[in-house]
């Protein structure tokens, strides 16, 4: 078994040591591909996975993913430059990391989602915005990002791993390019549904919303007695009735000296910007999350992502930019104008308490934002693994 990691209990705080220990069980194995700082990673490990190998482009993303986990190989390449050496290089590299093709357990990926966001059902405009060129994501610069979920693809027809698992916003479920992606990996031997999970039916203190995919390659389906596609949906984790709160998660951090420094920088930078009225203005400790137009009517399509959070709600989606210093928008303290101490921001996903964050604070909050909960993966992680891959031994 997995262990109390990916049951759907309350909130529950753990360490990195905790995530070493379950990892170290080594139950099946990942290849994480637009990998961030490590959130996907964290929740394999959590469920007994050894993560191989992880690919990932942005530089302050790979310096946190090596941080904390300094004994994964990290390739830090344009994920391109790998499925531009056409199938052998791809085997190539895939053997790097001591996997032949066929054998890898899970292949993980959570492309870009920039341009997925506000996905358009038309066809030839739906391509059209994921083909921009120099498209800023994160500090760097892409053509084509929406397309990258075709280069995960290219990867899973290759090296055949047992399982594909995918992550990205829900809106992506619009998008005509993740349809064509999911044909190809379904023409290329694999069963897939794909699902929207929400983050706080799975021990995280935040209603976030994520599409997860789940594929499973047609001989191992056969092996468990899988033998039509609408049974993968059975894969998908049950999540928990009972959804964790911000108080859950802050009540029993204690303020240090770093978080006392950052909520003077907090409240220096918001006073600065025209969201400080704006959060001023929402009442304090709400009954549940509230915005400003729900208490004066003509504010309805101002700041709407801007939220005073509730002490016994989970706290609305952290996004990759509203909580960083001088940004719109963002979740607020219940009962003080400001935004959240990256502590505290951890707390509200799941992260290991001692989980390391790298760069300045707006590169720590981005990362945060961008990141899938680890608890969200592991509960994924957890029944794929007793499901699939532990009865196909």
């Amino acid at each position: 078994m997995v262990g109390r990691f990916a049951m759907n209990n309350r909130f529950t705080t753990y360490t990195m040591d905790d995530v070493s220990r379950q990892s170290s069980k080594e139950l099946f194995t990942v290849v994480s591909t637009f990998a961030g700082g490590g959130g996907s990673s964290t929740g394999y490990k959590l469920a007994g996975g050894k993560v191989l190998a992880a690919n990932e482009f942005v530089p302050e993303a790979v310096e946190t993913y090596k941080q904390n986990y300094p004994d994964t190989i990290v390739d830090s390449s344009d994920i391109r430059k790998i499925t531009g050496s056409k199938k052998e290089g791809v085997l190539s590299w895939f053997r790097s990391f001591g996997v032949e093709q066929g054998e890898l357990d899970i292949l993980d990926g959570s492309p870009p989602c920039a341009t997925f966001s506000k996905a358009i059902g038309k066809r030839e405009e739906d391509r059209e915005k994921h083909l921009a060129k120099n498209k800023k994501y994160s500090e760097v610069e892409q053509d084509r990002i929406g397309m990258l979920i075709h280069d995960y693809v290219y990867l899973a027809n290759c090296a055949r791993p047992k399982i594909c698992i995918l992550e990205n916003v829900p809106e992506i479920g619009s998008s005509t390019v993740f349809h064509d992606a999911l044909k190809r990996l379904r023409g290329a031997g694999y069963f897939v549904e794909f699902k929207r999970l929400k983050a706080h039916h799975y021990g995280v203190p935040q209603r976030r919303e994520r599409m997860f995919v789940i594929g499973v390659r047609k001989d191992i389906c056969e092996k468990i007695g899988i033998k039509e596609e609408v049974e993968i949906k059975k894969l998908f984790p049950i999540g928990s009735s009972y959804a964790p709160s911000v108080s859950d998660a802050l009540s029993t951090l204690e303020l240090d000296e770093r978080d006392k420094q950052e909520i003077a920088l907090i409240r220096q930078s918001i006073r600065k910007t025209a969201s400080y009225e704006i959060i001023r203005a929402i009442p304090k400790n709400p009954a549940r999350p509230s915005r400003l137009h729900e208490h004066y009517k003509g504010f309805k399509n101002f700041y709407f992502n801007t939220y005073r959070c509730a002490w016994g709600e989970p706290a609305p989606t952290i996004t990759q930019s509203g909580n960083q210093l001088g940004g719109r928008g963002g979740i607020c303290h219940p009962e003080e104008d400001r935004t959240y101490t990256i502590r505290e921001l951890k707390r509200l996903s799941a992260l290991p308490d001692d989980f390391k964050l790298t760069g300045t604070f707006n590169q720590q909050a981005e990362r945060i934002g961008r990141m899938v909960p680890p608890l969200m993966t592991t509960a994924i992680a957890a029944s794929v693994y007793e499901n699939v891959l532990r009865v196909s031994q």
